[in-house]
């Protein structure tokens, strides 16, 4: 059988229904490498998958990294080796589920996902998607993300390992396959040996297949920073009537926030305050905790003065109503403990001046696209007697990233606050080897797809092997809505991505 008649699509799906089925969400409280057993058992199963087919030698260390390494083949053969990197891990929230939907033909209408018949995934809203159209599409039951960040991008690594172990005459350079954890919650503990492993080795160049859109190149990410401002109130108990509001954001990764209509609960309640502000309604907020899973949702308890009730309601729907079709939610209910004033409500203004300023730059991650940055405040938690606002800035130069630190202090003023830095730009590291994009742009177009070259609007944890000289880009993988319940593929993007990086290594086998 020719590469030609190879049933690309049959056999991603496959590998993609395998490792979505193992829950291997990373967790950010925890202290161990890797941080969650899943990883581990994704890694176990990866060690047996690569060992089957019989091309290469499989390691594992104590940190759950896996590497599969693979001689060269042909004019590549004696070519220096090349690495491919995905991470083990995803983001938290995620759900691990034992089969997927898949659309056939697709139209374009609204998709029908099992578990949740209320959002509207069409080409009506969300323009994005007619590339999708007419495709076969690959989606969850819609009531969590499933993974495919990363897990797309290791649906196509396996597929290409196996592709190579049916086809010996594909000609490739030695190959280096590392699948490492914790990627999502910044953990580089992991990753320090195998960057001197692969220095050893004599790699000098790769990709992570972490991307998002269909066969994108991506040689700059986002120089990246947290940081957070601490609230105290007054302590006093507000009188009047308890309400327990239930807040559901529109959940998507600070990449495509614009595109699919972003909204925390932070932001939608920091909207409804200053709402009932301007329309008389009194109603205070005095607790607040955005959901351990899914930072977009939040419960929120409110004292509202007699009679204000109805005014309330209306206020929010008003706020909440135009973002349900993207899964926006709401829920108001009399009731609730009437508890200490501890900052809540001095946050959610803080937030609202703090999106109304004028910098000079993006704030919402909502509101930002390409190389735009953002400083989004996403998530409001209890916290020593108070409580705390986490904010995400991202920019694409250090310089841009240190105004935006710079502004969320001056806005702090006399609060408590503090700030830590995340990850750099690898565009500077990258920019001595051009031929990552000039071989990735080339084995598109023999591949019979359209690439294209643009910063990825987030990272690929990739410092400790640009620290130790390797320089990797990174590649797409083709889907929609990254860390969303939304989140969708489709079978001929996945074959296509497979026919991409088989063209890649001829490139790079025949490269100077």
């Amino acid at each position: 059988m020719s590469f030609e008649q190879l049933p690309l699509s049959e056999w991603s799906l496959s590998h993609l229904e395998a490792v979505v089925a193992i829950d291997s969400a990373s967790d950010e409280n925890s202290q161990s490498v890797p941080t969650t057993p899943g990883q581990t058992e994704l890694a176990d199963f990866l060690v047996g998958f690569f060992s089957d087919l019989g091309i290469g030698n499989v390691e594992r260390d104590g940190f759950s990294n896996v590497i599969f390494s693979v001689s060269g083949r042909g004019c590549g053969a004696d070519k220096a080796p090349v690495a491919l990197m995905i991470h083990l891990d995803t983001a938290r929230g995620t759900h691990a589920i034992q089969s997927l939907q898949v659309t056939r033909g697709w139209d374009g209408s609204a998709l029908s996902f099992a578990n949740n018949p209320d959002i509207q995934v069409s080409t009506q809203v969300y323009p994005t998607l007619a590339a999708y159209q007419g495709h076969d599409i690959v989606h969850g039951p819609g009531d969590a993300p499933f993974g495919l960040d990363d897990k797309l991008g290791l649906t196509h690594a396996m597929t290409l390992f196996k592709v190579l172990a049916a086809q010996p005459e594909l000609e490739h350079p030695p190959l280096i396959f590392v699948g490492r954890p914790d990627e999502e919650v910044g953990r580089e503990e992991a990753l320090h040996a195998v960057a001197e492993l692969l220095a050893q080795r004599g790699v000098e160049l790769g990709y992570t297949l972490d991307g998002l859109d269909p066969y994108e190149v991506n040689v700059e990410n986002f120089d990246a920073a947290g940081a957070w401002v601490r609230f105290v109130g007054s302590g006093l108990i507000p009188k009047g009537q308890g309400f327990t509001l239930r807040l559901g954001g529109v959940n998507t990764h600070g990449a495509t926030a614009k595109a699919e209509g972003h909204r925390s609960a932070v932001r939608f309640a920091a909207e409804i305050r200053a709402l009932c502000l301007a329309r008389g309604i009194q109603a205070r907020f005095v607790a607040f905790e955005s959901d351990a899973e899914r930072d977009c949702d939040a419960t929120c308890l409110l004292v509202v003065q007699s009679g204000h009730g109805d005014a309330l309601w209306e206020a929010v729907r008003e706020v909440v109503r135009p973002h349900m079709p993207r899964g926006a939610s709401m829920e108001l209910a009399m009731g609730g403990d009437s508890p200490a004033e501890h900052g809540v409500d001095q946050a959610l203004g803080w937030v609202h001046k703090f999106y109304g300023s004028t910098p000079g730059f993006v704030l919402a991650a909502e509101d930002s696209e390409g190389r735009q940055g953002y400083s989004a405040a996403y998530r409001l938690l209890p916290d020593k007697g108070g409580v705390r606002l986490d904010l995400r800035i991202r920019d694409f130069s250090d310089r841009g990233r240190k105004a935006r630190v710079a502004h969320v202090e001056k806005h702090a003023g006399e609060l408590p606050w503090d700030w830590r830095l995340q990850y750099d730009n690898m565009g500077p590291a990258l920019a001595d080897r051009p031929e990552l994009t000039q071989s990735a742009l080339a084995a598109s177009e023999k591949a019979g797809v359209k690439s294209q070259v643009q910063p990825i609007r987030g990272g690929t944890g990739v410092d400790p092997f640009l620290d130790k000289g390797l320089r990797i880009a990174n590649l797409g993988t083709g889907y929609f809505a990254p860390e969303s319940e939304k989140e969708l593929t489709s079978l001929q993007y996945m074959a296509g991505h497979v026919r991409w990086l088989v063209a890649l290594m001829a490139e790079l086998s025949a490269g100077s």
